[in-house]
């Protein structure tokens, strides 16, 4: 088994996974708050409203007949009561000239306000009493949502964080180790670390695709094992057989050097005689020409013996000769002449 370390310090998918993390629990934490701000304000609405409609039904009557029968102490305590329920500011009771009773501080700023109309039936005429104004504790309901929504999203961030920090514990043991273990063996691989196969980093009955690349991965380097393998035989028989022509080639060039050397020879040989052949056929041409200027008929002096040329100059023998070949004159004086012209000297 071929065991890679995995650097997870140094692990981009790692850190990545934990800023997304990061930032999906923080926008479900936003989410949630809002939801849940949106849902306590909409049931704190409600439950005042409801609260407002038992006021009207369990203090309605009280406070007609109070009216009515015109018992102040039981109007004050009644509205003292409601003053101090719980999100109510203030109660009072007011009529056309103006507030007749009235219990708690009413505020400027004042929230959800709900007026009850107040009348007593007499003998079949309806009589108006004047109106049970209720005003709500404009602090209450914030305060109390606040309290709400800092609880419940208290406790939805940490649920969040929880599953959070679950998600990436298991995405970090199940997938990102797995498939960091599987980069660091596939980037370890080598032409000798072939025949060691990927160790199990999940024994499961159930293989998942992991698993299959895993497998995937481990044949791949049994395919190219024997790939490299049937190379490794491809190239020792390459080498051979390029062994075997080098030594053909150098047989073959030494003989050819051989015959290349022995043409030059030959070669040599020819041009030299090519060059002698040459030779004799120049002189020989020399010689016929020399012949052929020597040939023919030539006028010469019946007295002293010139020659006349072909531009009508007289030259003496031996000159004309001598110009129109290669003989060389030396003179002497023949017997006859020697006794003709020296007959005092016994020169032969």
């Amino acid at each position: 088994m071929l065991k890679t370390p995995v650097n997870l310090s140094k692990s981009v998918l790692v850190k990545r996974l934990i800023y997304r993390l990061i930032i999906s629990a923080l926008m479900l934490m936003l989410v949630s708050l809002a939801v849940t701000a949106f849902v306590t304000w909409s049931y704190e609405k409600r439950g005042l409203e409801n609260q407002f409609k038992e006021i009207g039904r369990n203090y309605g009557k009280i406070i007609q007949s109070a009216l009515w029968q015109n018992d102040e102490e039981t109007i004050k305590i009644v509205l003292m009561s409601l003053s101090q329920m719980p999100g109510i500011q203030s109660a009072h009771i007011h009529e056309e000239s103006g507030i007749k009773f009235k219990a708690g501080e009413k505020d400027p700023d004042m929230g959800f306000v709900h007026d009850f109309q107040i009348s007593h039936t007499y003998n079949g005429k309806v009589y108006e009493l004047g109106y049970l104004h209720v005003e709500q504790d404009p602090n209450y309901v914030s305060h109390k949502i606040i309290q709400e929504v800092l609880v419940i999203g208290l406790s939805q961030a940490a649920i969040i964080l929880l599953v959070s920090v679950l998600m990436f514990v298991l995405t970090y043991r199940y997938v990102i180790v797995r498939l960091l273990t599987i980069q660091s063996h596939t980037a370890s691989l080598s032409p000798d670390t072939l025949n060691e196969p990927m160790m199990e980093i999940h024994k499961n009955s159930d293989p998942d695709e992991l698993d299959d690349l895993s497998k995937t991965i481990n044949k791949m380097q049994k395919n190219l094992q024997a790939s490299f393998a049937a190379q490794k035989v491809l190239e020792l028989k390459l080498r051979q057989d390029q062994e075997k022509l080098e030594d053909i080639v150098r047989e073959r060039t030494a003989s050819l050097s051989t015959i290349n050397e022995q043409l030059h020879l030959e070669i040599g040989e020819k041009e030299k005689l090519q060059a002698e052949r040459e030779k004799i056929i120049t002189d020989l041409q020399s010689a016929l020409d020399e012949i052929k200027k020597l040939s023919g008929m030539l006028p010469i002096c019946a007295s002293c013996k010139k020659i006349r040329d072909d531009k009508g100059y007289w030259n003496q023998l031996e000159d004309y000769i001598s110009k129109h070949s290669e003989a060389v004159f030396s003179h002497g004086i023949c017997p006859e002449c020697a006794k003709k012209l020296y007959p005092e000297f016994d020169l032969y």
